[in-house]
């Protein structure tokens, strides 16, 4: 049938049913203004999780997502660049956000340039970049013990490796780099005492700087060591509590810092193992090993049939426990293998766990029952942090 005659049957059958459409008639769009951003609540909800996306394929491309875990849809709700290993954390006093990255002036070769890049938390836009001398910083996997902010928010923490190890002074206030302060044989930072940070060292021991609003040493101080570098080593990415820290070692044991005061204390040293769980032989494993909730709660991640070397192996299970009592409360039993935890704010928390396929499982905190899972938002999404 000639296309015509095919036009004027169907136009003969939308009449007898009373409506007639022209073949060439176009709905009429209303323009989208440009551009269209939307502006995000100054205060965010208890359910944001800034999820740290290193993106192993492609390093240049890193970034921090914001991702709201309690929303039906449209839980990605933007992103920050985090260039090269970056480093980031969020201020609890200030409307900003801080990332620390590396950019080479032929992408991924040439000039290197160590930033400080401040985004306000609104429109997550850049506001102001500070740039670190010297190639210093440290270009390691995400970890959030690399960058640190001190004294209300004050003065930022930058961890550098060259292989010398030292600590970059900042105070964010000013905009102004004020001194670079070394931390041989020693790593990362853990807040300590008022305006301070401590960092582990090699032999087992910690190492703790207070310095003054110039960023000068008042105090400096080595404590003997504590716990065995061969025989049970310690995580390096503790959970804290009002100044109190907590260390899981890679055999299960659970070692706790109190970080509150100029020098730290060394404090009791509880395993998190049962009899039965030694000969089964469970071990902590993973990425981000072990998170807290405001209720108090250490969840750890942990894997049977350990062995040295399985500490990064992840695991099948995340083990709750209460740590004013010493004891575990739940095992929750995850859909997927996990690689990384992480809490949420607030009276209802949620569990959110990097799964081997690199998606987030989420499951409510206080049953562990599994309740959805959000692919897509990341590519290598080790890190994961909650609200400040």
């Amino acid at each position: 049938m000639p296309k015509l005659a095919i036009v004027a049957t169907i136009t003969v059958c939308l009449a007898i049913g009373g409506v007639v459409i022209s073949p060439n008639s176009q709905a009429e769009l209303i323009a989208e203004p440009i551009p269209s951003v939307l502006q995000l609540p100054a205060a965010y909800p208890d359910s944001l999780l800034f999820v740290h996306d290193t993106n192993f394929d492609a390093l240049i491309a890193g970034r921090i997502v914001l991702v709201d875990v309690a929303a039906t849809t449209r839980n990605y709700l933007g992103a920050l660049d985090a260039a090269q290993f970056a480093s980031f954390v969020e201020s609890r006093r200030k409307g900003e956000l801080y990332v620390t990255e590396t950019f080479y002036s032929r992408g991924t070769r040439g000039k290197r340039t160590d930033l400080l890049t401040i985004h306000d938390k609104s429109s997550l836009a850049p506001i102001a970049e500070l740039e670190l001398p010297g190639g210093k910083r440290a270009l390691v996997v995400s970890h959030r013990y690399t960058l640190q902010l001190v004294d209300n928010d004050q003065f930022l923490l930058v961890y550098n490796f060259t292989p010398a190890a030292s600590v970059t002074v900042i105070d964010i206030d000013q905009r102004a780099i004020l001194n670079e302060l070394p931390i041989p044989g020693c790593g990362l930072i853990y807040p300590s005492g008022r305006r301070g940070f401590s960092s582990l060292c090699s032999n087992g021991s910690l190492y703790t700087v207070q310095f003054d609003e110039q960023g000068e040493p008042l105090s400096q101080y080595r404590l003997p060591p504590f716990f065995n570098v061969d025989e049970d080593p310690l995580f390096d990415k503790p959970v804290y509590s009002d100044g109190r820290a907590w260390f899981a070692s890679f055999k299960g044991g659970l070692q706790a810092v109190d970080f509150s005061k100029q020098i730290p204390e060394i404090g009791d040293r509880w395993s998190l193992l049962s009899p039965e769980d030694r000969e089964e032989n469970w071990r902590p494993g993973g990425w981000q090993i072990a998170t807290l909730s405001d209720q108090g709660l250490l969840h750890v991640l942990m894997h049977p049939q350990g062995f040295d070397g399985s500490h990064k192996s992840g695991g099948s299970e995340v083990w709750v426990f209460d740590l004013a009592g010493r004891q575990r409360l739940k095992r929750i039993r995850l859909r997927e293998w996990g690689v990384s935890i992480e809490v949420t704010r607030g009276e209802e928390p949620y569990l959110v766990v990097t799964n081997g396929e690199m998606q987030l499982d989420i499951y409510a905190a206080q049953s562990g029952n599994w309740l959805k899972t959000i692919g897509g938002v990341a590519a290598t999404p080790f890190n994961l942090h909650a609200r400040r």
